[in-house]
């Protein structure tokens, strides 16, 4: 038999393959192949059915840290289905994620329509409770120095503040609620970042009052009551004239657009109170972005607003 017959002709080295492959090491236990097939995929075929059989490998080959970032890219397709939805829970569950968990938990519960679905999601539910007991016994030092790092957080800088607080989603929810009513009403944290921490009590849409300083008052909100600060009449004005703006100048359409958010976080919970007409706020702002000298509006209650929005944002920004 010729040298040519015994030639080895290899599959071709493409996307598709490496999801076969990816699949198949999966379905036979060998979870470290199947991250390798899978991320060889996804870096060429960017979709979210690829993404998803790249996580549920990544989650049995315990590398549920890394995963997380992975996950995060597809969130919208994580949230549309129960199925996948549990599968990121886990995700977060696995990686001591713990508030975020809860909070997505707590999301998940309308999608559990039928009997069977609300069975799946209180299974995950127990494993997430027993996760957090389990950590919380194995690290009581590790949580009280935290709890000791965040009693301080007064005295650092900005930029500090806001790095601090934007773990607070990776915390065990007792050690969250043992760190966050204080940080709602710390005058020496910016608006920005108290209405951050207060917006995981939403999240959570917890039912019991909470206390947060609001500008010069404090205010008690009950966080179930609360609407998306991100998702109302006064966000859906402010989009529209993003989506305007976009044609003529996309760089000033895109500085608007993180403008506008950064008011709605700062807004919150009184957003839809202070804004009686957003259609008129969002010009003010568009007006003030495209010509900073011109006289933003004759609106007293506005004007009074934009100033003291402004002082919070260069609060922000020292």
């Amino acid at each position: 038999m010729s040298r040519e017959s015994h030639k080895v002709v290899p599959f071709p080295d493409n996307d598709e393959r490496h999801v076969q492959l990816g699949q198949a090491a999966l379905r036979a236990g060998e979870f470290s192949q199947a991250v390798a097939h899978f991320q060889a995929a996804y870096r060429d075929q960017h979709t979210f059915a690829v993404n998803r059989q790249m996580i549920e490998a990544m989650l049995h080959a315990g590398q549920a840290s890394e995963a997380v970032p992975y996950a995060e890219e597809f969130i919208e397709g994580y949230a549309r289905t129960l199925t996948d939805g549990l599968l990121y829970g886990q995700l977060l569950i696995e990686s001591h994620r713990f508030l975020a968990a809860q909070e997505w938990l707590v999301n998940l519960q309308d999608l559990a329509h039928s009997p069977e679905d609300q069975a799946r999601l209180a299974e995950l539910t127990d494993v997430f409770t027993n996760q957090q007991e389990r950590y919380l016994a194995a690290n009581q030092a590790g949580q009280a120095a935290l709890i000791k790092q965040f009693a301080g957080l007064a005295g650092v800088n900005t930029m500090e503040q806001t790095m601090r607080i934007n773990q607070l989603a990776q915390l065990p929810v007792p050690t969250f609620d043992q760190i966050a009513p204080r940080l709602m009403i710390d005058e020496f944290i910016s608006q920005g970042l108290r209405n951050t921490v207060a917006l995981h009590y939403v999240t959570l849409r917890e039912t019991a009052p909470r206390r947060l300083l609001w500008f010069d008052d404090v205010i008690t909100f009950t966080p179930n009551a609360v609407g998306n600060p991100f998702d109302n009449p006064v966000a859906d004005a402010w989009q529209r004239v993003v989506t305007a703006a976009e044609n003529d100048n996309p760089e000033q359409a895109l500085i608007l657009d993180q403008e506008l958010h950064l008011y709605m976080l700062l807004l919150f919970p009184r957003l839809t109170d202070v804004v009686a007409d957003p259609a008129a706020w969002a010009q003010v702002v568009s007006a003030r972005i495209a010509d900073p000298a011109a006289p933003i509006t004759a609106a007293p209650k506005i004007k009074r607003w934009l100033t003291r929005l402004d002082d919070a944002l260069n609060a922000l920004n020292q």
